[in-house]
């Protein structure tokens, strides 16, 4: 089958069914792990790490998304296919060599008992019971990273369901592992699985470039590097607090009860995959914006964003409030089977029903950040996110140790509300 480029509103389709097949393959790999792992310590240690390592490739795809892709695109529309080559492996060679050098600092701290204690939240004995777990997280992080990265590049090339097969095949492998291996090895077999798909993914995307997009992978010019620099670094501090706001309450849950972080993680997962084809869109709604005419953007760009805001918010309103009104039967029937402890049910059930509510916003986010993106207000976005971002972890440090998983819920709602009105209000006020 011959892969052609996706026009706006087939991207949309394409992507948002692809999107909801691997999210559903994701939803399966969660019910699967309560199945046959249940929810210990070593389940809590495979979803912090597992969640540190996605957030770390969204850190770099998202920085690709909102910076780079808009700087090629023009490279590619006003100068030559070779001048954005050469930007885009500028910057993925650069992110290569930083995160490796970063996950082998991590490694060499995090095997001390002190290192041990302050990035994982465990004892050296509780470290070495689950070692292989630990280890895999730094293969597995590099491969996410430069995978998420080429990702971005095929989609800005209107390949959009392309772009997806890294996720895709990310929770498909970790299906397919489980059903076959899940009762002969440890929690530790899924750090594997997805290595091996990220692997997959990785070559498929490189060979995609060379092939089809005739990429030519020796240009770079080292020169893009301070030009852009400054910018970089502020996003990706912000992203850096982002993945602490995300990572922190795990940590302090931790030590709130064994097996609290994976049922946190569980309700995460509900959330999040009625979520998953209306983040496409919102993708797709960042290109379209790319591309709109200069001369027409004042006028076309406040439209398009607000009406697809308006489209995609009322849709997640139903599916928030079935969510809501479910919660009982989700938390018994799709996870309450197997391993899993029979008394942490009602757990679960409380988690999901309050966190469903922050759907909406995190919806009316997702359209509003692309605008931002699109025009390059970078440092208004990065000011909404950090202070948002700051104040949710002083919350979580406040409420997790009193109200526990209730308190984690609570705050995660409310960062997603004040999030979502202060980025339309900011958007709205500079548009007038």
């Amino acid at each position: 089958m011959r892969l052609k480029q996706e026009t706006y509103k087939r991207g949309v389709i394409n992507s948002s069914v692809f999107s909801i097949a691997s999210k559903a393959f994701a939803f399966v790999m969660q019910m699967l792990v309560a199945y046959y792992y249940g929810a210990t310590s070593g389940t809590d240690l495979f979803f912090y790490l597992y969640n540190i390592a996605i957030l770390l490739g969204i850190i770099v795809q998202t920085l690709n998304s909102s910076i780079l892709v808009p700087q090629a695109m023009k490279l590619r529309n006003g100068t030559s296919a070779e001048a954005e080559m050469e930007f885009h492996n500028t910057f993925f060679y650069l992110f290569a060599l930083v995160t490796s050098a970063l996950l082998l600092l991590i490694y060499i701290i995090g095997v001390t008992p002190i290192g041990t204690r302050w990035f994982i939240n465990l004892t050296s004995e509780e470290l070495q019971r689950h070692f292989a777990t630990y280890v895999m997280f730094f293969p597995l992080t590099f491969l996410l990273t430069v995978s998420l990265y080429l990702s971005e590049i095929l989609v800005s090339f209107k390949y959009f369901t392309l772009g997806l097969c890294c996720n895709f095949s990310l929770n498909l492998c970790a299906v397919v592992c489980l059903l076959l291996l899940a009762s002969s090895y440890d929690v530790s077999l899924l750090m594997y699985s997805s290595c091996g798909a990220c692997l997959l993914f990785l070559l498929g995307a490189l060979w995609f470039l060379k092939k089809k997009l005739h990429w030519k992978f020796a240009l770079y010019r080292p020169s893009y590097v301070p030009v852009y620099g400054k910018r970089i670094i502020g996003f990706t501090l912000n992203q850096l607090l982002v993945m602490i706001a995300s990572a922190f309450p795990l940590y302090l849950l931790a030590d709130v009860q064994p097996g609290l972080v994976t049922l946190v993680t569980y309700a995460q997962k509900i959330i999040q995959a009625p979520l998953a084809w209306i983040q496409q869109a919102a993708s797709v709604l960042l290109v379209r914006l790319n591309n709109i005419p200069k001369e027409e953007y004042a006028v076309k760009s406040s439209a398009v964003v607000g009406r697809t805001a308006f489209s995609l918010v009322t849709l997640t309103l139903l599916t928030s409030s079935l969510t809501f009104v479910l919660r009982h039967f989700i938390a018994e029937n799709l996870y309450g089977l197997g391993k899993i402890d029979a008394t942490v049910i009602p757990q679960l059930s409380g988690l999901i029903g309050i966190m469903t509510l922050a759907m909406p916003f995190v919806a009316a986010s997702f359209c509003y950040n692309k605008k931002y993106f699109a025009e390059q207000r970078i440092k208004r976005y990065v000011l909404i996110m950090s202070v948002a971002n700051l104040l949710s972890c002083v919350a979580f440090a406040c409420f997790i140790p009193t109200f526990h998983d209730s308190g984690y819920a609570y705050v995660y709602v409310a960062t997603e509300v004040l999030i979502a009105f202060v980025v339309i209000l900011c958007s709205k006020h500079t548009a007038s």
